[in-house]
């Protein structure tokens, strides 16, 4: 269904009598619709009274409240067992001992918490930095020649770091319009122009980029035959290709599979700007929200197709709107681009349900990315530490050799490359101590 269909649906739903049971990994209607949440283990069924984002928070809080007493169980079984062994044997010490030993016998054992779910586990770096503005439409219009044209003029601007979801109705050429500015088709009017220094990474919602007869790993290695093979099944098993399905044919793999594979390729070219072609079809709830934090993180620009409005609500910096017609901007997320609608026709605008922990999972959320943000200016710096060091370390090297001990001119020139390298390092340094006192901060 498209977005305006699910809208219908749910406005439906909110004024229907009879009760609601319902399958979805459609966050945003579950955030919308749903009161109440079970969520099926191997084991049971856990029930929430709460929409999804609640749900969230709640389940982080429950699973650390089992550990906790999980814990300590634990140490209380390893302080009893500890008594017992020492004075068993002890003609002292013994009554305690057995006192003991039968209060160990008589516990009640909490059973060990389940751990963190398996995860895709990635995330995207550019090699290079793009200009300032990464892709300028103008005036186009999309469609096949002979064929009444889809939709046109449509003109928008990405810039550098920019977040940009493109929606509209199905049939409207939302996908149609990303192929055309890739080139793949033309427009039948305007122009799309790439800025400085773009390179570009394409998610196709088809998979047409994909080899249906390779294995998996043969998808990969041979786009990238210098990696080791253990650096392949690496890359592969962050996106959880275990030993086994890397064998598999890649036409034999599930759509979800097929399209943690296309992840995994455009992880690996680390292109500036992705365009991303309904990048969430096919994808669970926890790869969508990894795929989500990935993005967020991203430090290139993203264009996207998408029809799911949580997706877009978390990511989107801007929205291209296309109709028949043409296109209209709107500077913001999903909820900013309802409340003009609103706005446009004279309605009060549907805010989301919110309740205290929906608010604190979001707070907790933005936390985590700042976190890793962090984290990762913290090990990029060290390894730049690192590498001055080698650098200079050569240069030292370089300095000693007979050749440059007799020439003065040679011996000024390494001197100069050494200070150069000397005031990088500290440079480095400085900033690492920042961010270090910054991480630490963050993690109290």
């Amino acid at each position: 269904m498209d977005i305006d269909t699910l809208g219908w649906l749910e406005g439906y739903l909110k004024g229907y009598t009879g009760a609601i049971l319902t399958v979805s990994h459609d966050q945003y209607f579950l955030d919308h619709v749903v009161t109440e949440i079970y969520e099926l283990t191997p084991s049971m069924a856990v029930h929430y009274t709460t929409n999804y984002s609640g749900y969230l928070k709640r389940k982080a809080e429950n699973n650390a409240l089992a550990w906790k007493a999980y814990n300590k169980q634990q140490e209380e079984i390893a302080k009893l067992q500890d008594f017992v062994d020492k004075n068993i044997v002890r003609a002292s010490s013994t009554k305690q001992a057995q006192a003991r030993r039968k209060q160990l016998e008589k516990m009640v054992r909490l059973p060990r918490p389940s751990g963190a779910e398996k995860k895709v586990h990635f995330h995207f770096s550019a090699e290079k930095t793009s200009g300032n503005e990464v892709l300028k439409v103008q005036h186009a219009t999309i469609g096949y020649e002979q064929a009444t044209p889809m939709a046109g003029p449509i003109d928008f601007q990405v810039n550098k770091h920019d977040r940009i979801a493109v929606i509209g109705p199905n049939g409207v050429g939302k996908s149609t319009l990303l192929k055309s500015i890739l080139g793949q088709i033309p427009f039948l009017a305007g122009e799309a122009r790439f800025g400085t220094n773009v390179e570009t990474g394409y998610y196709d919602q088809d998979q047409h980029q994909l080899h249906w007869d390779k294995t998996v790993i043969a998808e990969i290695w041979d786009e990238h035959p210098t990696m080791t093979e253990q650096n392949v099944r690496s890359a592969l098993a962050a996106f959880l290709f275990d030993a086994e399905d890397i064998e598999k044919r890649v036409g034999d793999l599930s759509g979800g599979q097929k399209a943690r594979l296309e992840l995994t390729k455009l992880a690996l070219r680390h292109d500036n700007f992705l365009i991303l072609d309904e990048p969430t079809n096919h994808l669970d709830i926890n790869s969508k929200e990894v795929l989500e934090d990935a993005l967020a993180d991203f430090d290139g620009t993203v264009l996207f197709v998408s029809h799911d409005r949580y997706f877009i609500n978390e990511l989107a910096t801007s929205i291209v709107a296309i109709t028949p017609d043409g296109s209209d901007l709107y500077l913001g997320n999903w909820d900013y681009y309802q409340q003009k609608l609103a706005e446009a026709k004279g309605e009060q605008p549907e805010t989301k349900p919110t309740n205290a922990a929906a608010v604190d999972y979001q707070q907790s959320k933005q936390n985590q990315r700042d976190l890793r943000k962090v984290q990762r200016e913290v090990e990029k710096l060290e390894q730049q530490i690192d590498d001055l060091a080698k650098q200079a370390e050569q240069i030292q090297t370089a300095m000693a050799a007979p050749e440059a001990l007799s020439d003065y001119v040679k011996m000024q020139k390494l001197q100069a490359q050494l200070d150069e390298k000397q005031k990088a390092s500290q440079q480095a340094e400085d900033a690492w101590e920042e961010a270090s006192l910054k991480l630490e901060d963050m993690q109290d």
